[in-house]
């Protein structure tokens, strides 16, 4: 392979990379747009869990990514899953555990 070849396969790579980052930066704001449309919804319809885990969590942004995040006590499930199979007393119970406190 010559240096014009050789120089050819690089560029090829770097414009690869940059494509890759470009696509997961679009992957990333799409993933955020929807977590934050999906924490509207929780607000709506489970006001008071989603007012404990902005409280507990410190803002609306960490209770939106919280809500999204796979949990290891909830057996790899994110938190609207465990809503989605009825179990939304569940996270109650992990809030509490989290904060320490016996009632929230």
């Amino acid at each position: 392979m010559n240096a014009i070849e050789e120089r050819s396969m690089r560029m090829r790579n770097v414009d690869s990379f940059r494509e890759m980052g470009a696509r997961l930066e679009e992957i990333q704001a799409t993933r955020e747009q929807i977590a934050f449309a999906a924490f509207s919804i929780l607000e709506e319809r489970l006001s008071d869990l989603s007012a404990m885990l902005v409280i507990s969590l410190g803002d609306r942004t960490r209770a939106a990514r919280w809500m999204c995040m796979r949990h290891r006590h909830l057996e790899g499930r994110n938190a609207y899953q465990v809503i989605a199979d009825g179990e939304a007393d569940r996270l109650w119970e992990l809030l509490e555990s989290l904060c320490g406190t016996e009632e929230l």
